[in-house]
C-alpha cells in the first residue's frame, strides 16, 4: 500500500515540475483583444490624429486589451507634443491630459512611407508578435475614397510626404494577405476611419483575409471615431465578440455626432460577399437582356437612389428599392429583392445621423453620376462580375 503512496506523490511532484504550479493549468496571459492602429497622419488630418490618440489615453491599454499606435506625422499643420514630424509606435497607457501625448513610446522610427504597403505589413506583424492576442481589430485610420484615387478622394493611407503615395484596393488587398498568413487566421475586424470605404467594391477585395469590415459609406468629419467610447466599452467588457464589439463601432460612432453633421457607419459580414458579388452580376446580366425597360430607367433608378458626397456612390440597397419601382422586369425585380435579404444578414449593424443620409443601409457600390472611371477596372469585384459590362451596356 505504501507503495501506491509514493507513486501519487511522485506524480504530484512531476505536474509541479511541468505545469510550475499545483495541478493547476498555466495562466494564460494572451489578450482578448489587440487593437492595432496604422495612424497615417501624414497629411492635413494630423491635428486629428494627434487628438484620436488622446482620446485612446482617456482609456489605455489593460491585461486584456492592447492598445497599440503607428502615427506618422507631417511639418506644418500641428506644432504641439514636440513637433516632430517622424513616425513612432506607442503602446498606448491611460492619463487623462487631453493635449500631450504620454502613453510608452516603443519605436522612435524615421520616416515612414505610410501609404507603402510593406510599412502596413511590418507594423501588423511587429503588433502581433508583441502584443498576441485571442482576437485582432486593425484600423486604418486616413483620407479614403472608397476604390480610387480621384480629386480629393484617395483611395486610404495618403502620405504627403512621400509623393503622395497611398495604398490603392489591389495592394490593400495584398497586404492583408500578407498579414494574414503571418497571423494564420483572418484578421477579427476591419476598421477605416475613412471616408466613403463602405462599397460592395471594398469589401469583395479584402474578404478572403477579414471577417468583419467597419467604415462609412459617406465621408467621415475630421473627428473620426470616438475612440474614448470604443475603447472603455471594449475594456470594459474585453471578452466582446467580434460581430457585438463591430455593432458598438457603429453605435458609438453614430451617436457621437448630431443631425447637422449627416454622417454613416456599417459592420459588415465579408462572408457573404461572395453572395452578393454574384447576385449583383446577375442582375447586370438581367438589366442587359431586359427588353421591357428602357435602358435610361436604370440610370434613373441609380440618380434617384442615396448618394454620398462623390455623387458616384449610391446606397445599394435604396437603388434595389428604385429597381422595383423603375424596372418593368419581374427578372429583375426579383433579384433587387435578393440582394436586399442578403444585405439584411450582411450589415451586421448600420446606422445613420443626417436627414441627407437617411436612406443610408450600410454599403454603396459604384453607378457614376457621369462618365466612367477607368480606374474602377482594377478592383477584383469589376474583373469578376458584369457590373462594369452593364454601365457600359447604359452608356456610361
Amino acid at each position: 500500500m505504501k507503495y501506491k503512496y509514493i507513486i501519487i506523490f511522485v506524480l504530484l511532484i512531476l505536474s509541479i515540475s511541468l505545469t510550475g504550479c499545483f495541478l493547476f493549468p498555466p495562466k494564460d496571459n494572451t489578450a482578448e483583444w489587440t487593437v492595432m492602429v496604422y495612424l497615417d497622419a501624414d497629411n492635413n488630418l494630423e491635428s486629428a490624429g494627434i487628438d484620436d490618440i488622446n482620446e485612446m489615453e482617456m482609456v489605455g491599454s489593460t491585461s486584456d486589451v492592447n492598445i497599440v499606435v503607428q502615427i506618422d506625422r507631417i511639418p506644418g499643420y500641428d506644432t504641439s507634443n514636440s513637433n516632430w514630424t517622424n513616425t513612432r509606435r506607442y503602446y498606448i497607457t491611460q492619463d487623462f491630459d487631453p493635449y500631450i501625448i504620454n502613453s510608452q513610446l516603443i519605436n522612435d522610427l524615421s520616416e515612414q512611407n505610410m501609404g507603402n504597403t510593406e510599412t502596413l505589413i511590418n507594423f501588423a506583424d511587429w503588433t502581433v508578435n508583441n502584443y498576441p492576442a485571442k482576437k485582432y481589430l486593425l484600423v486604418i485610420w486616413n483620407h479614403g475614397g472608397g476604390f480610387r484615387s480621384s480629386g480629393l478622394a484617395k483611395d486610404i493611407a495618403w502620405d504627403d510626404t512621400n509623393g503622395g503615395d497611398k495604398i490603392t484596393m489591389p495592394e490593400l488587398e495584398y497586404a492583408f494577405s500578407v498579414i494574414s498568413t503571418k497571423m494564420g487566421k483572418n484578421i477579427d475586424i476591419v476598421g477605416m476611419d475613412a471616408c466613403y470605404m463602405a462599397m460592395i467594391e471594398v469589401a469583395y477585395q479584402i474578404k478572403d483575409y477579414a471577417d468583419i469590415l467597419v467604415t462609412s459609406e459617406e465621408s467621415e468629419p475630421n473627428d473620426g471615431w470616438p475612440y474614448d467610447t470604443i475603447l472603455g466599452q471594449l475594456v470594459s467588457y474585453p471578452t466582446v465578440t467580434s460581430n457585438q464589439l463591430a455593432a458598438n463601432i457603429v453605435d458609438s460612432y453614430i451617436f457621437s455626432y448630431t443631425v447637422s453633421d449627416e454622417v454613416t457607419q456599417s459592420a459588415i459580414d465579408l462572408s457573404y460577399t461572395d453572395t452578393l458579388a454574384d447576385q449583383l452580376s446577375n442582375m447586370a446580366l438581367a438589366i442587359m437582356n431586359d427588353t421591357l425597360t428602357p435602358a435610361n430607367n436604370y440610370i434613373n433608378a441609380a440618380n434617384s437612389s442615396q448618394h454620398y458626397g462623390d455623387w458616384d456612390f449610391i446606397d445599394l440597397y435604396d437603388f434595389c428599392n428604385n429597381i422595383l419601382i423603375y424596372s418593368n422586369s419581374v427578372f429583375v425585380k426579383n433579384i433587387a429583392l435578393s440582394i436586399q435579404q442578403t444585405l439584411s444578414s450582411a450589415v451586421l449593424r448600420w446606422g445613420y445621423y443626417g436627414y441627407g443620409v437617411d436612406k443610408s443601409r450600410g454599403l454603396s457600390i459604384y453607378f457614376p453620376y457621369t462618365s466612367y472611371d477607368s480606374y474602377y477596372n482594377n478592383t477584383n469585384f469589376a474583373q469578376d462580375t458584369q457590373w462594369n459590362e452593364m454601365l457600359s451596356y447604359l452608356g456610361l
